[in-house]
């Protein structure tokens, strides 16, 4: 048996390292405990590519290399880009060897020649094993790298010739530009009367948002900031070039879709200029609320009294008029407007309908626009896609 001071001498020098221990870890007798890592995914931007399709190439990294084998659950998860159309998805799991601190995962993206809106979607991160999560979600941005628009022609035509009727005046839009001898640009946001009168969001351009393709003009709306707006589009008319009184009129169009998007084709009275609106009167052959694709208005403002008046009509059509070309008419004739899509009745009007002096056996001409939000149709949300088209194939004027 050791001596009583022995034991004592043994027993302070064990304290003694076992406080050395506590105080100073890289000096300490006993084993460290092992602490798993934590997983993140960093976001990634690319450009979409023209061909085949573009590698979207992530990394999954750990904060520091473990001992042990680490695994997580990598999935896709549509944004405003969607499998199969856009990308290929994925529901896989990786692993992460000893030692090492990344793994690649790769998602195909759909490239395509075609212009349209920056896109999303996410590489979700879950289930991991000998790790934490950090970082759950990566995102994923496809960015437009095209100029070119895809114009799918489909849909309703009409004829070039009516029994009984000649074509006065067309614009078939089959050139490179816009034909300056029967279109203005309405330019800026309407001020003093600040957003058109209705407390619009956009500011129209003169030819910056408008395009010429396949025999169709394009006009394009984009979320944009320009001049204290945030959305940008185009709005034509023909005042002062040209103007009718009765007939048929023909417009032939593929109008966009969204919450805030109004797409419309309408005209005003020739004497606006001096009577003012709504006393020159208003046609509205074509107004859609974005959010209401399968919903088409016709409408005639006026004015009573002092104040402004209107009767609308609309009607419901089996799909969304978004999806493919359709034909907005009118036959106009005196004392008689009936408003049509696809040659199925919208609305009839009459001086019967109006409280006041009838404006519309007169000159009008015409107005074409995309607006984005207003009074109306409210603002654009989350999940309105821009930008947004309105492809116009041609305006015929019968008499």
């Amino acid at each position: 048996m050791l001596p009583k001071f022995t034991m004592k001498y043994i027993f302070l020098i064990f304290s003694l390292l076992l406080f050395s221990c506590k105080k100073n870890d890289t000096d300490c007798c006993l084993p460290p405990v092992e602490t798993n890592p934590t997983i993140s995914i960093d976001a990634l931007s690319l450009a979409e590519g023209n061909t085949g399709t573009t590698a979207f190439n992530f990394t999954i990294k750990l904060n520091k290399a473990s001992s042990k084998t680490v695994s997580v659950k990598v999935t896709t998860k549509n944004g405003t880009a969607a499998a199969p159309k856009d990308f290929t998805s994925l529901d896989n799991t990786i692993t992460i060897s000893p030692g090492e601190t990344t793994a690649k995962v790769t998602v195909s993206v759909v490239a395509d020649e075609f212009k349209e809106a920056d896109e999303d979607f996410q590489l979700m991160l879950s289930e991991p094993t000998n790790a934490s999560i950090e970082t759950a979600i990566g995102a994923a941005f496809i960015m437009n790298d095209d100029t070119k628009f895809e114009v799918v022609e489909n849909g309703y035509t009409t004829p070039n010739s009516y029994a009984g009727m000649n074509l006065v005046w067309a614009d078939e839009f089959n050139g490179t530009s816009l034909n300056a001898e029967n279109w203005n640009y309405d330019v800026g946001d309407g001020c003093p009367n600040c957003g058109w009168g209705n407390n619009e969001l956009q500011y129209y351009t003169a030819g910056e948002n408008l395009y010429f393709q396949s025999g169709k003009m394009i006009i394009e709306a984009r979320k944009e900031n320009k001049n204290g707006k945030s959305y940008t589009s185009t709005r034509l008319t023909s005042m002062n070039k040209k103007s009718f009184k009765f007939g048929r009129i023909d417009f032939r169009a593929k109008i966009p879709s969204g919450q805030g998007i109004w797409p419309a084709f309408w005209m005003l009275g020739d004497n606006f200029p001096t009577a003012g609106w709504p006393a020159c009167g208003e046609i509205d052959i074509l107004e859609v609320l974005g959010q209401q694709p399968s919903k088409i208005y016709s409408t005639i403002h006026f004015k009573s009294g002092n104040t402004s008046a209107r009767v609308e009509k609309s009607l419901v059509t089996a799909t969304s008029l978004a999806d493919e070309f359709h034909v907005y008419s009118m036959i106009w004739e005196k004392d008689k407007i009936k408003t049509m899509v696809d040659d199925k009745t919208i609305a009839e009007f009459d001086p019967s309908q109006v409280s006041a002096t009838y404006p519309f056996n007169e000159k009008f001409f015409f107005i074409m626009n995309i607006a984005v939000g207003g009074n109306w149709p409210g603002s654009p949300n989350a999940t309105t896609y821009f930008p947004q088209f309105m492809m116009v194939d041609y305006i015929r004027v019968f008499q």
